[in-house]
């Protein structure tokens, strides 16, 4: 039997060391996370390394298994490849904003709704979270 190739936390994603603990978490292999998923296990382990682009689609498949909203995994696997902020912009990036909404959803016992929230709920969501008009910044 041919020696199995071990996927080291060092050479992950973010994304990748999500699913090598889910893994450990859940006492599976990454087979048995490709089968139960419905992604071929080569195109799954190669979503795990640094500097890979998983499809949306082997995104949302892996978060309906993992019991994880799909704009998590989305956060992670991209996290690093999109531009970084200017030196001068605020700590709450938005896929910061986004994981700790998340987290604090799962947290409470929350799932995401089903359907998207009109504009003037969100409007309502972001005044209550501190959001202001930038006029009010300057006055």
């Amino acid at each position: 039997m041919p020696a199995r190739l071990q996927i080291k936390s060092e050479d992950c994603s973010p994304l990748g060391r999500l699913i090598l603990q889910h893994l450990e978490d859940e006492g599976i292999s990454m087979n048995r996370l490709a089968e139960l998923s419905g992604i071929p296990q080569p195109r799954l382990r190669g979503a795990c390394f640094k500097g890979t682009c998983p499809t949306p689609e082997t995104l949302r498949k892996l978060a309906r298994v993992m019991g994880k909203h799909h704009l998590e995994l989305y956060t992670l696997a991209y996290e690093g490849r999109i531009e970084k902020l200017p030196e001068d912009a605020n700590d709450n990036s938005l896929d910061m904003l986004m994981r700790e909404m998340f987290e604090t959803a799962r947290e409470m016992g929350l799932t995401p709704p089903t359907n998207r929230p009109s504009k003037a709920k969100i409007r309502k969501a972001l005044i209550e979270l501190g959001f202001h008009p930038k006029s009010e910044e300057t006055a």
